[in-house]
């Protein structure tokens, strides 16, 4: 709730990707959080469950690489979540992930001075 508020966000056409500053280690923590959500509007309980799965497979090869210490991402699936082929799903995650990246160390370097 506190990322939506509050974060960046970035809409793709297979998945929804929202970041914001970690409260509780502020920009000292070495560490990044995800979350993972699926709403009914996905689909019954196996595509959301699918779709979350795919999404935690996802943040783990990404974040890996590409996740900023002290800031949590969330992973907000769509209904072409399940079904998009698996390149096609990590390249709008990626995009997602790198553009909300640019926009939060340009927001974490006007918070520095």
């Amino acid at each position: 709730m506190r990322i939506s508020r509050s974060g960046f966000y970035f809409r793709a056409n297979s998945i929804v990707a929202q970041c914001g500053f970690n409260p509780q280690n502020g920009l000292e923590s070495d560490t990044f959080r995800a979350g993972f959500t699926a709403s009914r509007k996905v689909g019954g309980a196996v595509v959301r469950n699918r779709c979350k799965r795919r999404m935690r497979s996802l943040a783990r090869e990404i974040l890996s690489e590409m996740g900023l210490p002290g800031v949590d991402y969330v992973f907000i699936a769509r209904r072409s979540t399940a079904f998009i082929s698996w390149n096609d799903l990590k390249s709008d995650a990626v995009g997602a992930v790198s553009f909300l990246n640019n926009r939060i160390l340009k927001c974490r370097g006007s918070r520095k001075q």
